[in-house]
């Protein structure tokens, strides 16, 4: 049964998040701080402008707005793209090269390109049950490689059992990105393309 409660903070979360996706669009200061406001009571960021950010935290705010939905239907719905093919990869580098172009000399996309580059970014999709290490499409041709087959749930749970929250029950950020509490390394969760991913690279190379 979902309380009063709930239904408060999820009516919140939504506003939030609206008013998260027009921001660029509007110049109401009321009304971006609202959504600050908001977004900081769910442990979320809202400091950053750059289009990488935003997305991490819409994606973020999704999941939690909808925490206490107990059908599956809304992880699961819609066709999810390929993770393991190589068409998958160059939308991914195209689109941290676009994000990277927007940070400037440094931030969480730049950190996200050298571990690609490094062969140390993996991407995961607990809707689909995939696992996979990003590769770089400008080395020898592969149309896809075989991911690792990884417990299928929906984001709530994935991201409850990864992102490491502090002693206020804000999720922990390090060097601007957030931390997977399994094996200590950066985490980013939002839009690859048209679908939501989660990504994780090891905290070195971000440094």
């Amino acid at each position: 049964m979902v309380s009063a409660l709930d239904n408060t903070r999820m009516v919140s979360a939504q506003y939030a998040l609206k008013n998260l996706r027009s921001a660029d669009e509007s110049s109401d200061n009321t009304q971006n701080s609202s959504a600050a406001s908001i977004l900081s009571s769910y442990g979320l960021d809202p400091s950053s402008s750059s289009l990488l950010s935003n997305q991490a935290l819409s994606g973020l705010l999704n999941t939690l707005s909808a925490q206490n939905d107990t059908s599956d239907e809304t992880d699961t719905s819609g066709d999810s793209a390929d993770v393991t093919s190589a068409s998958f990869m160059s939308m991914l580098k195209k689109q941290l090269q676009d994000a990277a172009a927007a940070e400037g000399e440094s931030g969480k996309a730049h950190d996200m390109l050298a571990a690609l580059e490094a062969g140390t970014l993996t991407i995961s999709d607990p809707t689909q049950g995939v696992s996979i290490a990003a590769w770089d499409v400008d080395d020898p041709d592969t149309d896809s490689k075989t991911g690792k087959a990884i417990d299928v749930s929906g984001w709530s749970d994935f991201l409850d059992a990864h992102l490491e929250r502090g002693a206020d029950g804000t999720f922990v950020k390090q060097n601007g990105s957030y931390v997977d509490q399994t094996n200590d390394s950066n985490a980013y969760f939002g839009l690859i393309g048209q679908n939501y991913y989660y990504l994780s690279w090891p905290q070195a190379a971000a440094k």
